[in-house]
């Protein structure tokens, strides 16, 4: 059943079939993704494996800082872990192609990482790594499942270039993903599972911080109460664990992350923010946050709007993780793997409510978005990836006030079947324009 469209949104039959109506189509482009994907993969592999002189490192160098972190607790000295000289050392010993990387990785997550890290130094790098990344892969897999829960999503869920992105350079970024994924999923049904996986997603605090503030707005307050609770419990286990001074330490190793950005150490061409995009267009650093300050305050201030107010639960949790990625100056590409549940989250939306015009073109520039970091930005010398997630907040809110008549659609078991049950299939789906 369908609402009738107000005066501002006119709906007109369709003459002919959008090119994303045809399924066939979508898993071609989906499997040519994955394609390229796969043979990245054996590209960089060949390249490190067999010839005379290595052109790349292993796979996973990035994953280094968490075995060594492993290693410390595991060895007793746990606060090393946050010594860039010493974890420098063990890397090095462990996989001595880190020597090559001309920079250091240090360890900067919280303590409470440590331990649920801990198990990881029992293997060799290249193993522990194997499992790390197969286990973090099955868990994305399975929140996208539960986010686009009808088969055609399967392809270009995993042929996401934030997955490739992310196994090649071995960072966490499939384990926040599947978090926030499961966290929104449960939200209406499982409040209190939902508040205990936002709490653990604070493991990446930049990512997480929004998450509070939804439940807040939209009075969420069992998933707000399970939130604190996690975060409060899992610091003070930490403190228990590994002693007071682990804080004070934690947080003095987080100077190198700000300082990283402001003197251009990091690799600015691969941070998607506004800070980056200003700094590398020359503006001094209080300039450069300032502008960054500007668009993360609007960001979150929109984001607070949706959950206020009443707004189809697809669009809150797509506009949530979209303000995320607005918020923090310290940002990689690889965290962009986040975008998908962006996607599957206006998708599905799109998919229960009908599309308007250019959205669904828009999403393909979307699920492109990880690799301009690595393809894009370092060519045109410009970081103009932020201003693709802030277009995705702009249609994120032009869909809700376009569509502000259509009413929800709350459960979707396999979405495309149920769309044609309703009415808005693919093939006969209203075209809304003004």
């Amino acid at each position: 059943m369908t609402s009738k469209p107000s005066t501002a949104v006119e709906v007109t039959p369709r003459a002919h079939r959008h090119w994303s109506d045809d399924r066939a189509r979508i898993r071609l482009y989906s499997s040519a993704g994955l394609l390229f994907s796969v043979a990245i993969g054996i590209a960089w592999w060949y390249q490190h494996s067999y010839l005379p002189t290595p052109k790349v490192g292993p796979v996973g160098l990035d994953f280094l800082p968490f075995w060594g972190a492993s290693h410390f607790v595991l060895q007793g000295h746990p606060l090393d872990a946050y010594n860039i000289e010493l974890m420098t050392r063990a890397q090095i010993a462990e996989q001595p192609w880190a020597d090559k990387l001309g920079g250091v990785m240090p360890w900067l997550y919280p303590p409470v990482m440590m331990i649920l890290l801990a198990p990881v130094a029992l293997l060799p790098f290249t193993y522990a790594y194997t499992v790390y990344a197969c286990l973090g892969f099955g868990l994305y897999y399975a929140a996208l499942r539960r986010t686009a829960p009808w088969g055609d999503a399967r392809l270009p869920s995993v042929g996401f270039p934030g997955v490739l992105l992310v196994i090649l350079a071995g960072q966490i970024a499939l384990y926040t993903t599947a978090i926030a994924g499961f966290s929104l999923c449960l939200l209406r049904k499982r409040p209190v599972w939902a508040g205990i996986l936002t709490g653990l997603l604070f493991i990446k605090p930049h990512i997480a911080v929004l998450f509070p503030l939804a439940f807040l707005c939209a009075r969420e307050w069992r998933a707000l109460a399970a939130c604190i609770a996690t975060v409060i419990g899992t610091t003070v286990l930490a403190a228990a664990v590994f002693g007071l001074d682990v804080y004070p330490t934690f947080l003095h190793a987080t100077v190198f992350a700000r300082e990283s950005l402001v003197n251009g150490t990091a690799q600015i061409a691969r941070v998607p923010t506004f800070f980056v995009m200003a700094h590398m267009l020359g503006a001094p650093v209080m300039l450069a946050a300032a502008i960054h300050g500007v668009v993360a305050l609007c960001a979150v201030g929109v984001m607070i709007d949706f959950w206020r107010r009443p707004t189809a639960f697809a669009l809150r949790a797509a506009m949530l993780i979209c303000a995320t990625t607005l918020v923090s100056p310290y940002l990689y590409d690889y965290d962009l793997t986040i975008l998908s549940l962006v996607i599957a989250w206006y998708v599905r939306d799109g998919i229960a409510r009908g599309w308007l015009r250019g959205e669904r073109e828009w999403l393909v520039v979307l699920w492109l978005t990880p690799l301009f970091g690595l393809l894009g930005v370092p060519n045109v010398g410009f970081q103009f990836m932020p201003f693709v997630t802030l277009a995705t907040l702009v249609l994120l809110w032009r869909r809700r006030r376009r569509l502000a008549h259509v009413p929800d659609v709350p459960e979707i078991a396999n979405a495309p079947d149920t769309a044609v049950a309703r009415g808005r299939s693919s093939d006969t789906a209203p075209a809304f324009t003004r």
